[in-house]
């Protein structure tokens, strides 16, 4: 019990750790807050978990998920002008190109969509996205399964969210410049920060309630999900079977809001591979025979 509860406490330390690499690296001294806030509220939400059974469990990731989502659009959103949405990486990826600068839009991709996955898969959707943060707490109970016709319309959505960006970076210089350069502050990328996240979170609203799923938007038109996939395929933390056996009960597949067959990997005691996974943990947490870990 005692190691569990130290274990608590190692996204408080990941996260303190990462904001000081950063910021020896980079210099800038919002890595210092950013970094450590975030595996804190982690911290935070695995200990409330703690204080639960089953389903209520989540109420301590949905907590660290609310709280975290502060960060990405207050303090780097309106305050910073960080638009940390896809659309701007490829801004700031041609940026990058032509300037060699690795700026922090791209650090952020880095650490949560690129390098991050290959650890902990997509955590980063499970506990930290700005969008699902508030989606976790809307007043939807059910969760029916998304058709798979539907998830393929991720990928012209991913298209969609390439090309934009690149069309006004070969059509309009000074607009990529008012877009990304701080001494005309930046104004471009506050607007895409506006309508962009206004655009997903009117999207996912409708569609969750439209398909009685929180997380209909995550299978059916989030675009970074599928930046995330390579490296999820690789990830080291994943959802393992315990000695104890499965009873193929269905309760991990019938609580899961990724639709993963967790059932069909336990069931023959295997690693839950699949990339849709964002280690939420609902799986272990309804488990009656505790058979996830």
């Amino acid at each position: 019990m005692r190691n569990q509860s130290l274990s608590s406490f190692l996204p408080a330390l990941i996260g303190t750790l990462v904001g000081l690499i950063l910021y020896a690296s980079v210099g800038w001294w919002g890595f210092l807050l950013i970094f450590p806030y975030i595996g804190g509220c982690i911290t935070v939400g695995i200990l409330v978990s703690s204080r639960f059974q089953g389903a209520k469990k989540d109420i301590g990731r949905r907590i660290a998920i609310l709280a975290i989502s502060p960060i990405f659009l207050v303090f780097l959103g309106l305050l910073q002008r960080e638009n940390l949405q896809l659309e701007e990486t490829i801004f700031y990826g041609a940026f990058f190109l032509s300037s060699g600068i690795f700026t922090r839009v791209l650090i952020h991709y880095a650490v949560a969509k690129v390098c991050g996955p290959l650890i902990w898969g997509r955590g980063f959707c499970g506990w930290a996205c700005w969008t699902a943060a508030f989606l976790e707490w809307l007043p939807i109970n059910e969760n029916v399964s998304i058709p798979q016709k539907y998830t393929m319309l991720r990928y012209p959505v991913l298209l969609l969210s390439i090309l934009v960006p690149l069309i006004f970076i070969w059509t309009g210089y000074d607009y990529v410049r008012h877009q990304i350069d701080p001494a005309h502050g930046k104004e471009g990328q506050l607007i895409w920060f506006l309508v962009g996240n206004g655009i997903y979170y009117l999207a996912a609203v409708i569609l969750a309630f439209v398909f009685r799923k929180k997380r209909a938007f995550c299978k059916i038109l989030c675009p970074v999900s599928l930046v995330m996939k390579p490296a999820s395929s690789l990830a080291r933390i994943r959802k393992r079977p315990t000695h104890n056996k499965c009873i193929s009960c269905n309760k991990c597949n019938e609580m899961c809001p990724m639709d993963v067959d967790v059932m069909g990997a336990i069931s023959f005691g295997k690693a839950v591979t699949s990339t849709e996974c964002i280690s939420c943990g609902q799986c272990s947490n309804v488990c009656p025979v505790g058979a996830v870990k």
